[in-house]
């Protein structure tokens, strides 16, 4: 067999397990994993030049805690690809930390990003095709390279819903939102943190009709200020959109340019992530160490649905698991100093 019929018997099967995997629990993701990793250490070249220069041979990992995670800052310098494709389409990062180039992460297959979103969002918060999205997304609409307006956008379109975008026209938010609030449903408004905030503590607060105020709605806050003010931490933006919606029940979603799978936060503290995606929490000081629930460390990543980029990313934010039993976990903020040695490896 050529190495092309190869990759694609092998890119084939993956990709069947992992639609075959339940959402919310699935015994295979230790196999799955290490077969990916050897697949990707194969056919990915940035990523097996990382691991050949951390000397790991890939038979000798059989734990998926032990496989190598590339840095996420690589996706700034290096095309991180599985096989060679032409990407349908490359998500860039916001570029709001100033430190020059974007993070880009090239998909070979812009469906299966909506399928992998939509089913994940399915299980873990809503199911996608009763919803009647609102999406306000300032710093994120007026790009048409960012992940998080195709994952709304592809959410609308699945409900069969019209699209519902808004950037600085608060007013015409607030008002369809009232309108379809009286018509019952399923009614999610996500927004960029910032935004929502600024929405509920500026002049807007007082042209919110009373009904809107009163209404039960789901509200999904997500990607931070931005460097709109300081970043508060996520019981107190919860506390401060409760304050004004009451009823509301207010979800956290983490998610990154680099990745493919989001994890929710139903409780306001820990995010459940799909069965195909795992968190390792590793001492920066130390990262051959991994930390045990409740330590704070830098949270590294398996999202089994980068099949066609890097499956194993090691991240800029730091958190801790909730405990040994449950895969949850609690994000608390990022590196003031993101750039690490591991990526000077990829320089050589």
């Amino acid at each position: 067999m050529s190495i092309e019929d190869n990759f694609i018997k092998t890119h084939r099967e993956l990709t069947f397990r992992l639609r075959e995997m339940n959402v919310q629990k699935d015994s295979d993701f230790e196999n799955l994993a290490i077969e990916m990793f050897r697949f990707q250490v194969q056919y990915n070249s940035t990523y097996k030049k990382f691991v050949e220069l951390l000397t790991v041979h890939p038979d000798s990992i059989t734990e998926y805690k032990d496989i190598p995670f590339l840095p996420v800052e690589a996706f700034k310098n290096h095309q991180i690809t599985t096989g060679d494709f032409l990407p349908e389409i490359i998500y860039q990062s916001s570029g709001t930390t100033n430190t020059g180039k974007r993070s880009s992460h090239r998909v070979r297959s812009i469906d299966w990003y909506h399928e992998v979103s939509n089913r994940i969002f399915s299980s873990l918060v809503s199911p996608v095709k009763n919803l009647t999205l609102f999406a306000l997304l300032p710093g994120y609409l007026e790009r048409k390279n960012a992940s998080l307006v195709e994952m709304a956008r592809s959410f609308m379109k699945a409900s069969g819903k019209t699209e519902r975008f808004y950037l600085n026209n608060r007013d015409a938010l607030l008002k369809d939102l009232t309108r379809s609030i009286s018509q019952g449903g399923d009614i999610v408004l996500i927004g960029v943190t910032h935004a929502l905030l600024h929405l509920l503590e500026s002049d807007n607060v007082s042209k919110i009709p009373v009904e809107l105020l009163d209404s039960t709605f789901t509200i999904v806050e997500t990607g931070g200020m931005k460097g709109h003010g300081r970043e508060p931490i996520r019981s107190e933006v919860h506390s401060r959109i409760r304050k004004v919606f009451p009823n509301s029940k207010i979800i956290s979603e983490y998610g990154m340019t680099e990745l493919l799978s989001q994890a929710y936060s139903l409780d306001g503290r820990y995010f459940t992530p799909p069965s195909w995606m795992r968190v390792v929490v590793r001492d920066p000081s130390d990262p051959g160490t991994i930390l045990k629930p409740g330590r704070t460390g830098r949270i590294q990543i398996v999202d089994l649905a980068n099949i066609d980029s890097c499956a194993f990313i090691s991240t800029s934010d730091l958190g801790s698991m909730k405990s040994e039993e449950s895969h949850d976990f609690e994000v608390v903020g990022r590196f003031d100093h993101s750039e690490v040695r591991g990526c000077n490896l990829l320089s050589v």
